[in-house]
């Protein structure tokens, strides 16, 4: 039998220490399954260019709103990764069809981003109305849930579309 006295800050911290390693687990493991799906090498790291701009607003909101950047931040921005790379998908996905129909590859690209911004910009949306309360603290403020709702809708509204 072991007691371990440790306090809840050593817990904190050995979650954030693991979260970079999981973090880069999580986005490899991404990529081997868009580089399976897509049969290509190339269009999983263009997929996965999306995600540094998803930081982008995360680090400017965070600015804006003068949160610190928590172990529950940083839940968010994982969340974010995945909704990054979701959009991201549909993009790509929309102009391989094109190119399969034998379309060159700017009308694709084109024709993509016209027929899918709308259901990114939903997504979006819903994104920024289910956490914008959380966020604003309209129903009380959590400081725990707080930020990373705040960071998921501020780099909703900061990042450059796709």
């Amino acid at each position: 039998m072991t007691l371990d006295f440790s306090g809840e800050l050593e817990d904190v911290q050995e979650s954030l220490d693991a979260m970079p390693g999981l973090f880069l687990l999580g986005v490899g493991l991404i990529y081997l399954i868009l580089a399976a799906q897509f049969r290509s090498y190339w269009q999983p790291l263009m997929i996965l260019v999306t995600v540094p701009l998803a930081f982008t607003g995360v680090t400017l909101g965070l600015v804006i709103t003068q949160n610190p950047l928590s172990l529950y931040t940083m839940y968010g921005i994982i969340a974010l990764t995945g909704i990054a790379v979701n959009s991201a998908i549909v993009l790509i996905d929309a102009a391989n069809e094109r190119l399969k129909s034998g379309m060159g590859l700017l009308h694709a690209s084109i024709y993509a981003a016209r027929r899918r911004v709308i259901p990114i910009i939903i997504t979006t949306s819903t994104t920024i109305g289910g956490l914008f309360s959380l966020a604003a603290g309209l129903g009380g403020k959590s400081l725990i849930w707080g930020p990373m709702a705040s960071s998921l809708v501020r780099s909703h509204l900061l990042k450059p579309q796709h």
